[in-house]
This record gives structure tokens, sequence and C-alpha cells, in this order.
């Protein structure tokens, strides 16, 4: 059980460097990625179509989806429109993939569908140390995504320079806009599936684009605001740091936030389910019949994190995430089939150090692996 899984090494995930106006962005991206971002569309187009929604289908919904994101962010489309033309795919291809989410979950207006079993929906476990709490006096943000194991093999690293707003470093998806990152301001934020019964009641825009919007945040207050504003659709839970120290868990459904702080210990852990006293109070938590590892996975990973309080490291916190405990159901989540045989398993270990502006990947991290450091500088 203690031995790494497999014996094939993942490439390290490839950094693209993007600048000037959104299209130009987008184009930068897309030419650089293109062979990734089809991948990409490939491994969404089965999953949609296991979910009864085909890729027309999908489309379809796209362009629905793209006027709310041009009224939500305009810069946003406009990135989006240079990804599709650098990678040569159809506008709404990209549209598409960063409304994953709401397409496999039931984006269309009205009660929520119930889809079928054959999902098991992104895991990750996310932690905070406050910058009291490390070896160096840094604030240290991390996470285990957990997900379909081939988009392993379809992540890339961002290293955005706006003509507008913050320099921006940032892992996601091929053709997506941001999954876990941070910026020149010391903002960084990760990302946990969370569902409840409002989802699918309303529109809203795709998750990834209220990520990229918190990275666009000058600080704290900010970062906060852009989730809160936001229109969302389906729930998720959003952790969000900065290195001056503070850091809030905002587990977001599509009518309000429910907001955590950092505890006096200094961490701030979060997996899969609504653990704000407000939040269970309110909602029905729709994801812990399906994912009841999420009750122990939290709490494993920050008593490891306050055993070494005060001289918590990367390393450290590398450690906690490949807690094995519960094994393939752990912390660290081995290959596992799914209740319609798909294959999830911890995709990607991210670490960021949010004062240095350094981040550390290491793609299937259950089997042999290795660390790529990152820098936004």
């Amino acid at each position: 059980m203690n031995q790494p899984y497999g014996e094939a090494k993942t490439p390290a995930f490839p950094l693209i460097e993007m600048s000037g106006s959104p299209e130009e962005r987008g184009r930068q991206y897309g030419r650089a990625a293109g062979d990734r971002i089809r991948r990409c569309a490939e491994i969404y187009l089965a999953a949609f179509a296991a979910q009864g929604v085909s890729w027309d289908r999908a489309r379809e919904l796209a362009r629905g989806f793209a006027a709310r994101i041009e009224a939500y962010d305009p810069q946003a489309i406009g990135e989006i429109r240079g990804i599709a033309a650098g990678a040569e795919l159809p506008f709404e291809d990209i549209v598409a993939l960063n409304a994953r989410t709401e397409l496999l979950y039931g984006a269309s207006k009205g009660p929520p569908k119930k889809k079928k079993q054959d999902n098991e929906p992104d895991g990750c476990t996310g932690a905070i140390v406050h910058a009291s709490k490390t070896a160096n006096g840094h604030t240290l943000h991390g996470q285990n995504w957990d997900w379909r194991d081939e988009c392993a093999d379809v992540g890339v690293v961002l290293r955005i320079a706006p003509e507008n707003g913050p320099r921006i470093l940032c892992f996601v998806e091929a053709g997506m806009l941001a999954r876990a990152g941070l910026n020149e301001h010391g903002v960084a934020i990760t990302g946990n599936f969370l569902a409840c019964e409002q989802d699918g009641t309303r529109d809203g825009v795709p998750i990834p684009l209220i990520r990229r919007q918190v990275l666009m945040a000058d600080g704290l207050a900010l970062g906060i605001q852009a989730v809160t504003h936001a229109p969302r659709a389906f729930s998720n839970n959003l952790m969000i740091s900065h290195a001056g120290g503070e850091a809030v868990d905002l587990e977001g459904t599509p009518e309000e936030c429910f907001w955590i702080m950092m505890g006096e210990d200094g961490l701030l852990v979060h997996a899969n389910h609504f653990i704000s006293d407000a939040a269970r109070a309110k909602v029905v938590d729709q994801h812990l019949p399906m994912s009841p590892d999420t009750i122990y996975r939290d709490i494993r990973v920050r008593r490891h994190l306050a055993k070494h309080a005060g001289k918590i490291t990367k390393d450290v916190m590398i450690e906690a995430f490949q807690d094995r405990y519960g094994w393939p159901r752990s912390v660290l989540r081995f290959p596992t089939q799914g209740m319609g045989g798909r294959i999830s398993s911890t995709v990607a270990t991210i670490i960021m150090d949010t004062t240095d502006k350094r981040m550390w990947i290491a793609p299937r991290p259950y089997g042999v692996h290795e660390f790529t450091e990152y820098r936004l500088d």
C-alpha cells in the first residue's frame, strides 16, 4: 500500500507564457497548448455523452453561456475567442470546456435533473497554513485535485501578463481559464467540489471564470467580493489566501456564500462536504453520500499539519497530501472505479508559496512522480 502505484512517470505540466490583450493571450495559449486542448475536448465529449448531452447539444448550451460570460467579463470572452482561434477549434468548444461542471451536472433551467450515477465528482482536499505556523514565515496554500485520471495528460501551467491587472501563475485543464493559482499581489485560490439541492436551479457563469476573477484581485477583500458577487449556478468551495497571512473559505451555493475563517491554530482545511454551521443548517449536502471519505480527509490533513505547527514547510504539506489512510479512498486517491466505471484519482498535488510566488506541482502523485517548480517571476 505504501509503494508507488504504477511504474511510468507522468511528464511535468508544460508552462505557457501569455501576454498582451485578451485575444492575443488566448491565441498564444491556444497555439501552445493546441494538442492538449483537443485531447481535453475529447475527454469531455465522452463525459457529456455519458450524461446524455451530445456535443452538438453542449455547443448549443455553450452559446447561452457565452452571452452570460460576455456580460460578466468581456475580457474573458475575448481570451476564449483567442484560445479557440489559436487551437483551431470552434469557439463553442472552448466555452463548453470552461462550463464543464455546469454541463456535466445539469446546466439547463428548472429543477435539478437526476443524473446517471457514472460520475464521481471532483474530490479535492485543500489546506492553507498561516505564515506564523510555517518554518520560513511564508503563507503556504495547497491541494490534492481528485478527478478523472486521464486529465493528468491535459494539464498546463499558465504564466499570464495581462495588459491590465496583476500577473498570474495558474494551473488549469487545457483550454480553461483558471483552476488553482496565485497572483503578484499574493492572492491565491484552490477549489473543492460541493453539491446541494439548489444546484442547477438558476443561471450562472462557469466556475473557472469566477476563479480567474479572484486571481485578478489586488487583495483578499476583492478576492472575496469576486465570489460573493458572482452569479452561481452550482455549489463550489473556494479557498482564498493572501501572502499577508489571512485566508477565508467560501462555501458557495447558487443562493449564498457561507464563510469560514482560519482558526487560532493557523490552519484552514477543507474537503468535499459543507462544514460551516450555517450551511449545514440551511442546505442538504448531496455529495456526502457519494463520497463519505470526505469526512476524514480534511481531519487527516489538519492533524498532520498541526503536529508540525511552527515548522511547516512545503515538504510537510506534501506529506499531508500523501496520506494513505482509507486506501484507495484516501487523501491521496489511488485510481478507483466509480459506480459507472469511470476511473478517478489524485490527478495532481499543487503546493503554493504565496510569499515567494512559487508553485510546485506533481502529476499523478499516487505513482512514480516528481514535483516541478514554477515561478511567477
